[in-house]
């Protein structure tokens, strides 16, 4: 194949591939929306509670329960507004969307976090 083919082909293949697939265990994908929100969409087969902060200072979540985060359904997404993050200032860079499974009795299972580009 003549190099300059070979170099169109591997430009293609990566243009198609923009937006990779991300890891299986990511249970949330977080995107912004371009009208200071954040979407945010269950990837999994369960219910996920998340709660989002400023990464630097998510460790002033109150913490999760079902009753106290808000619960994006199985393939649903939700849309947060910036105003609506912990700790977050206008011009931040970046946020942490923290979310948990649970059991029926209400007991966690997982955890994970995703930070986002603003």
């Amino acid at each position: 194949m003549r190099p300059s083919l070979l170099a169109a082909g591997l430009t293609a293949a990566l243009a198609a591939c923009s937006d990779p697939l991300l890891p299986r265990d990511e249970w949330v994908r977080a995107r912004p929306t371009g009208d200071a929100a954040l979407s945010i969409t269950n990837r999994g087969d369960a219910p996920v509670y998340i709660q989002v902060a400023d990464p630097t200072e998510f460790v002033l979540l109150s913490g999760c329960t079902p009753s106290t985060c808000t619960r994006i359904a199985p393939g649903g997404t939700v849309r947060v507004p910036f105003s609506q993050i912990t700790a977050y200032d206008p011009g931040d860079a970046q946020a942490a969307v923290v979310w948990w499974l649970f059991q029926d009795d209400g007991s966690p299972v997982a955890t994970g976090t995703v930070v986002v580009a603003l």
